[in-house]
């Protein structure tokens, strides 16, 4: 019963991790200067169209809590790049026959590989065209989400994010 009790609560954290993300900047900015962005001209997110409309949305709702504002003479040109791979997944069954000294055991994988997206979010100083903000985010996504599910999956991702931006001095 304790075996079980172990098995199911680490697949609840397994299946419950978040993004993670690693962050780099130019510490010589004042980030409080920048009020206003606009998305790269030439944005290309590698991304499905319905996707990319997700991430945007997401970012648009989390960067106006920031005080951000989207404008057509932007202060921040925001870029995406994204890569989609597949992993393994590890769940397996472990099936064991035996007793004593002669145990014969292995165990059988199960599940479908997992769909990962590996999203860089640029900020680019549009005055001087020079990146000054950079993020990388690495999350599991499942392939079978509903639309719903999906908008979710973005917003959570660009949460996770902007959560430190704009930095800390």
């Amino acid at each position: 019963m304790k075996h079980l009790l172990l098995v199911i609560t680490s697949l609840v954290l397994f299946a419950c991790s978040t993004p993670r993300v690693a962050y780099d900047y130019d510490t010589k900015k004042d980030f409080n200067t920048y009020t206003t962005y606009s998305y790269y001209p030439n944005l290309n997110t590698n991304l499905s169209d319905l996707d990319t409309k997700r991430l945007l949305a997401s970012t648009d709702s989390i960067l106006a809590t920031k005080g951000l504002k989207i404008s057509d003479t932007p202060q921040l040109y925001i870029n995406f790049k994204s890569k989609q791979y597949k992993t393994p997944n590890n769940n397996r069954i472990g099936i064991g026959i035996g007793n004593g000294p002669f145990n014969i055991g292995g165990s059988i994988p199960f599940g479908a590989p997992n769909q990962h997206i590996q999203l860089t979010m640029d900020f680019i100083d549009v005055s001087k065209d020079e990146l000054i903000w950079q993020a990388e985010v690495d999350d599991v996504q499942n392939s079978t989400h509903t639309p719903e599910n999906r908008e979710n999956f973005f917003y959570v991702m660009m949460n996770k994010v902007l959560q430190k931006y704009p930095p800390k001095k």
